[in-house]
């Protein structure tokens, strides 16, 4: 009995100095699948790539992936026990950090990861301070959250990869190899993991503070200053409550007095010198047609839902529809990027113009532009088998508005043929008693699953 307790005391000490050892940070094998916007029918290509990983609890991880990303899951050192699987409990696509669950028994495996430590205040202690010499409100790279950070003299590498910052055993932050973000952000991240938005939020619009004397005496009253909204954000910012144009001269009651964009942010996004997250509310000061205003809102997370033309269509796969050959899916910056490095002059011009001029608009009658991307040859549809990258504007002359509004549109409709009208004003026109059996046949010809992505 007494060698037995030994034996046991002995492999406590052992696992705890594996502990105190041991390096906080270790490397998890994410799944992925990447969908193609041009061929949305299709299962995707799976893929995996190594990303990096600190434990913040006993079975939490904060990972670090690359914005947009969309994991399935992760294997936990798959070179010595592959099949450990570990999933993702929350993703912020915008800044690319997750929150990972690990297995239960991640104890009794072969390497143990100590818990991290998260420096408290990175920009100030003496170890961690280096990383961040000069911080500013900025974005990572392929992000557009608005965050503290602070930007590498040199970029450190091309492809986005990150990696975590380190004084000693203490966790300074992590780099994206343009920008360095501190522990803080980390910190709140995790925080929020029971949250399904990110913590993180963005002011909602976009000022423009360089104005000229002139512009500076038409846009605010005698001896103010500030800064002069110059997009509002659907979705984020308050769309019918503030207005390009309209200039704002304090924030929650503080002056913004300073000509520069980062005051602003400062007075947006913090509080008696701490951050603030999505939810909390600002109220705005502000000068509009010569008349003082005051507004109202909450803040929230840099998202694209309400984009008439996000970058990318889901969080899974793009969506899409099939009927009489035709296949339908949504404008996104992602399907013209498609076309290759030179799409702006490959692909459709017009769709182009449209990417870059509406992206961040909304429109009166539609939440997306759906397109006839192309369609899939048969004797039924011959007629229509050059069309291609398409707008689709109506269905039996009802406004089509999404992907959604198309499927609907078509199984709401009482006549006996659908006509789809596209932009040039041109038409498909099929029997619906017909287009049943093309559909059928299409979906066997071309060895398809289903025939739309929408549930």
């Amino acid at each position: 009995m007494k060698r037995l307790l030994l034996l046991v005391l002995f492999s406590h000490l052992c696992l705890s100095n594996l502990e105190a050892k041991g390096e906080p940070e270790f490397g998890v094998l994410v799944h992925f699948r990447k969908y193609s916007h041009h061929n949305p029918f299709q299962k995707g290509v799976p893929f995996q790539r190594k990303i990096p990983a600190i434990r913040v609890d006993e079975r939490t991880a904060v990972a670090l992936l690359k914005p947009g990303e969309v994991p399935l899951f992760a294997e936990i050192h798959p070179d010595d026990s592959a099949g450990r699987k570990a999933y993702f409990q929350k993703v912020d696509l915008d800044t690319g950090l997750g929150i990972l669950i690990l297995p239960e028994d991640i104890g009794r495996t072969k390497r143990i990861f100590p818990l991290a430590v998260l420096e408290e205040k990175p920009r100030t202690s003496p170890g961690c301070s280096a990383y961040f010499p000069n911080l500013e409100w900025a974005s990572l790279e392929s992000s557009k959250s608005i965050l503290p950070l602070s930007k590498l003299a040199k970029k450190e590498n091309t492809d986005g990869s990150r990696s975590f910052l380190y004084a000693g055993k203490k966790v300074c932050g992590f780099t994206d190899g343009s920008w360095n973000g501190g522990a803080e952000l980390l910190r709140r991240f995790s925080q929020s993991r029971f949250s399904s938005q990110s913590p993180f939020p963005h002011p909602g619009f976009f000022a423009e503070a360089s104005l000229t004397p002139a512009e500076e005496d038409y846009y605010f009253p005698k001896g103010a200053i500030g800064a002069v909204v110059s997009e509002v954000l659907p979705g984020i910012g308050p769309m019918h409550n503030l207005f390009p144009g309209d200039a704002i001269i304090s924030v929650n009651g503080t002056p913004v007095a300073s000509k520069h964009k980062q005051v602003l942010y400062d007075l947006l996004l913090t509080k008696h010198g701490s951050y603030i997250n999505s939810g909390d509310t600002v109220e705005l000061t502000l000068y509009r047609d010569g008349r003082k205003r005051e507004i109202r809102y909450a803040l929230k997370p840099y998202n694209e839902d309400a984009f008439l033309i996000p970058e990318s269509s889901d969080r899974v796969a793009p969506k899409y529809l099939i009927s009489g050959g035709l296949l339908f899916t949504e404008l996104t910056r992602t399907y013209l990027k498609e076309y290759g490095d030179k799409y702006k002059s490959s692909s459709d011009r017009k769709l182009v113009y449209l990417a870059e001029s509406f992206s961040r608009k909304m429109h009166p009658e539609k939440n997306r532009i759906v397109l006839l991307s192309r369609t899939f040859p048969d004797e039924k549809n011959k007629a229509y088998q050059e069309f291609q990258d398409l707008i689709l504007e109506s269905v039996n002359d009802k406004t089509v508005d999404s992907v959604e509004g198309l499927k609907a549109a078509i199984s709401e409709n009482k006549e006996n043929f659908l006509v789809f009208r596209f932009s040039g004003n041109k038409l498909a026109v099929f029997d619906k008693s017909e287009l049943k059996a093309l559909d059928e046949k299409i979906k066997s010809s071309y060895s398809l699953d289903s025939l739309d992505n929408i549930r």
